[in-house]
């Protein structure tokens, strides 16, 4: 079967072989050996060896040094450490490379990369090309690509073509892991570059995934069909070709071509069926099949026929299951791989498609697949996919009968910890943070190093969830935590405060964006930020706009849907998009139909309908949501949109359909009663919606927050009212007068109503001359914010200038051409938008009326 190892040491060492060790038949042979990779037969050379009579010390160390070599390639670690301790090697300054080697080949990632570091990787260390190589590797296994990228970017300007031109491949497979397509493209030698055969199939190979990863699907296909072809007759492009027929059929099915990618791999793994490495070919076979397959998919038709037939292995009356049957003791059948990774792919299909009956033969696949293949590493896998469904089904019994398997198994602990985590994800899926934590703190002891930490953060996580933040803070304080460790809480918390809108969440998500730019949950860092940024006061749409167009097409398919529909949807409408809103709400409804956040976009449809202006459709989805869901949090805003877009619509019956919608939410009492009150006044004629604002406002608190916006739309509408009747002009008045006296002398409000005052009295009638109107009244108040403004600038110049010039254009009326120009000298001078007009008035009058400035 194909198992891919972590690290590629040289073949060919480099160390000087000592006279007497070269004269020995024994050791000569042991290196033939070992080039061959007999490294049974290479060991049993070297220990002959080391029996010669009269070694001296350098020859047996020599010796010692290529048999722990030996060890370590046939994967006997344990062996090769106590080789290393031999006294006779104390000091020799290969032995920190081996060791590291060693430790390495026996999952001690961590102790490994510690002995291959300062002098190990020093330029005048012994394979200190090999040791900074086998450092990269270790630090990409332990999820720090930024350590592994520098560590290859050294190598990548080493004097030595061979070393620099292998860093620059390792560099772009480790940026095309990242999804950073074009540094790995740069990456890349080019192809005029000198290289081996292998190395340049090896560049196309990687030129063909960076072309994939930027989304150039044609590209991408051309490149991997050349491959394809030429591994037909080239032996090192033939090395391969499973890589190419995999990313073939991915480049394929990225541009929509599903039947060319499904044809092409089954008629591939048909080609390679006793390839060991053919395994690679199946996720992306199961990436062809259907969401939702038919039971009769081409796709599980031949899963089926590549599944060999059952052996019976125990007595008929035995039902295998995932308990002590289940694992009925028998002698496994000869491997397979073809048929291992077909039945282990057709029972994830079967899952897939969902019905009843598949589902059971899913679990039963999975349990042959244990029975027949127990020594391969999808038959742990299968029993832990057994256990994940049963806990997804809700199948508790069944689920600790997987649990109690995996017991007897060399892995339990691994495998254990793996199913607690699937407990814990659940859980946590529920809302039980608490249980979520209890599970993630068991699977905590049952794993060590990055395993072990990656639990301890989801403990950490679910407490965070459960409003533990003490204990959370004391895992994230913990000066013993690895940087690792610290680096995921930072985010953790980061992304918590988002959730519960806290203003110091953008800032925190900014903070760890810059600080990790390569981190692995670095898209959902950024859309996290992207939505603080619009939830803001005031919104940076900018910075949300630049944080979603850093995400890559496949970074953004990691996300959820949801989420980053919505910053798109609210993107467009803080930039008055309004129709790209409604489309990527129906879009997402379209493709998304029952996500539990449907409601929510149903409401940004119609609000976005709305803000386009189309206000039937707007009426008819938001009344529809608020019908069909009254429940949601979305349905009373929901209803008073619908009523505020009824009110738009120009027929008389959707007129009248607003104030019946307006009045339920009204009778609701709810959150919005009032604001529906006061658009229902706005929805009617000036005289109706006076009659509605009086009561509510001679019966509103002074400090009701909606006191002053009640009384201007009153004022308002008594004065659109009025007519030529001054009853309703005075009742203004008063409103006016009487919200004037409830503010401060510096209110941000008094221009505002001063100028609404202004405006009545220049309609009222002079109470001493009645022919005449109290325009002169009306001057003295326009003035006096004109003068106010000198000395405070206001909030909004809007009312500023609009006293102005209706001080201005009373004073023409009446023909005072000098007043009149020194009240629009007067407002030139502010800082207001209308300063640069009243100058240009000031000047033409005085043109007009030969009014000069005294010298």
């Amino acid at each position: 079967m194909f198992r891919r190892t972590l690290l590629v040491l040289p073949l060919v060492t480099m160390l000087s072989a000592a006279p007497k060790p070269a004269s020995i038949p024994a050791y000569k042979e042991g290196l033939d050996a070992l080039s061959a990779r007999l490294w049974e037969v290479a060991a049993t050379r070297f220990q002959t060896a080391l029996e010669t009579p009269d070694l001296d010390a350098a020859g047996r160390q020599t010796i010692l040094l290529r048999l722990a070599e030996t060890r370590i390639r046939a994967g006997e670690a344990g062996e090769a450490m106590s080789i290393l301790e031999d006294p006779a090697l104390e000091g020799h300054a290969e032995i920190p490379f081996w060791k590291g080697q060693a430790l390495a080949a026996d999952g001690r990632l961590m102790e490994a990369l510690t002995l291959l570091d300062g002098d190990a990787i020093a330029p005048t260390a012994p394979h200190f090309r090999e040791a900074l190589f086998t450092r990269a590797a270790l630090l990409q296994a332990l999820g720090n690509q930024n350590a592994a990228l520098d560590a290859l970017a050294v190598l990548a300007k080493d004097r030595d073509a061979a070393t620099a031109l292998r860093a620059r491949l390792e560099s772009a497979d480790i940026l095309l892991s990242r999804g950073r397509a074009e540094e790995a493209l740069t990456a890349i030698p080019p192809l005029n570059a000198r290289m081996s055969p292998r190395q340049s199939a090896r560049a196309e190979l990687l030129r063909a995934r960076a072309q994939l990863e930027k989304g150039e699907h044609v590209a991408a296909t051309g490149i991997f069909s050349a491959l394809m072809a030429k591994a037909g007759d080239d032996p090192a492009f033939k090395i391969y070709r499973t890589e190419a027929a995999v990313g073939l059929a991915r480049a394929q099915l990225a541009g929509g071509n599903r039947e060319a990618a499904t044809d092409g791999l089954i008629a591939f793994i048909e080609d390679e069926r006793d390839s060991p490495k053919i395994g690679m070919a199946f996720p992306a076979l199961l990436d062809c099949l259907p969401e939702t397959p038919d039971a009769d998919d081409v796709i599980l038709t031949r899963l089926r026929e590549w599944c060999p037939p059952p052996v019976i292995k125990v007595p008929a009356v035995i039902n295998a299951g995932n308990g002590s049957t289940g694992v009925w003791p028998a002698a496994p059948v000869a491997e397979d791989e073809l048929a291992t990774q077909a039945l282990y792919y057709l029972a994830l299909g079967l899952r897939r498609e969902g019905s009843t009956p598949s589902k059971d033969q899913a679990r039963r696949l999975l349990t042959r697949l244990r029975l027949d293949y127990p020594e391969h590493p999808l038959a742990e896998r299968a029993l832990l996919e057994n256990a994940r469904w049963d806990l997804a089904d809700g199948r508790n019994e069944q689920a600790a009968a997987a649990l109690s398997a995996l017991d007897g198994s060399n892995s339990a602990p691994v495998l254990r910890a793996e199913a607690s985590i699937s407990a814990a994800a659940s859980a946590f899926a529920a809302g039980d943070h608490a249980l979520a934590a209890s599970e993630s703190a068991k699977a905590a002891d049952l794993l060590d190093g990055d395993a072990r930490r990656g639990a301890t953060i989801n403990g950490a996580i679910s407490r965070l969830a459960a409003g533990d933040l003490p204990a959370f803070q004391k895992i994230a304080a913990d000066p013993k935590a690895p940087r690792s460790v610290k680096t995921e809480l930072e985010l953790e918390q980061s992304l918590f405060l988002a959730s519960q809108r806290d203003s110091t969440a953008l800032a925190s998500l900014d903070r760890f964006i810059l600080a990790h730019p390569d981190h692995p949950r670095l898209p959902e860092a950024r859309l996290a930020a992207a939505l603080a940024a619009l939830e803001g006061t005031p919104p940076d749409t900018a910075f949300a706009i630049a944080q979603l167009d850093s995400l890559s097409p496949e970074q953004a398919g990691e996300l959820p849907p949801a989420a980053l529909a919505m910053a798109r949807i609210q993107i467009a409408g803080r930039e008055n998009r309004w129709a790209d809103a409604v489309a990527l709400a129906k879009d997402f409804l379209a493709s998304f139909p029952d996500d539990p956040r449907k409601d929510e976009f149903r409401f940004e449809l119609g609000n976005a309908y709305y803000e386009n202006g189309d206000f039937n459709d707007a009426r008819l989805e938001l009344a529809k949501l608020a019908a069909d869901a009254p429940a949601a949090p979305q349905a009373e805003a929901a209803l008073l949109l619908a009523a505020r877009s009824s009110a738009l619509v120009t027929t008389p019956e959707a007129k009248r359909e607003s104030l019946v919608l307006f009045d339920k939410v009204i009778g609701n009492k709810g959150a919005l009663a009032d604001t529906a009150r006061l658009m229902k006044a706005r929805a009617l004629g000036p005289a109706d919606a006076a009659k509605e604002l009086l009561p509510w406002f001679e019966e509103m608190r002074k400090d009701h927050p909606l006191r002053l916006r009640v009384g201007l739309e009153l004022g308002d509408a008594l004065y659109n009212s009025a007519g030529t009747d001054p009853a309703p002009l005075a009742q203004a008045l008063r409103i006016y007068e009487t919200l004037l006296a409830d503010l401060s002398a510096d209110s941000m409000d008094r221009p505002e109503i001063e100028y609404l005052r202004g405006r009545v009295l220049e309609q009222l009638p002079d109470p001493k001359l009645p022919t005449k109107k109290r325009e002169a009244e009306a001057l003295d108040v326009y003035f006096s914010v004109l003068e106010a403004a000198t000395r405070q600038a206001p909030s909004d110049w809007r009312w500023v200038d609009r006293c102005g010039v209706r001080a201005l254009t009373l004073l023409e009326s009446a023909q005072r051409w000098e007043a009149a120009i020194g009240v629009a000298e007067m407002h030139k001078k502010l800082a207001s938008p209308g300063a640069p007009a009243a100058a240009e008035r000031a000047k033409a009058l005085k043109l007009e009326h030969f009014v000069w400035d005294e010298e």
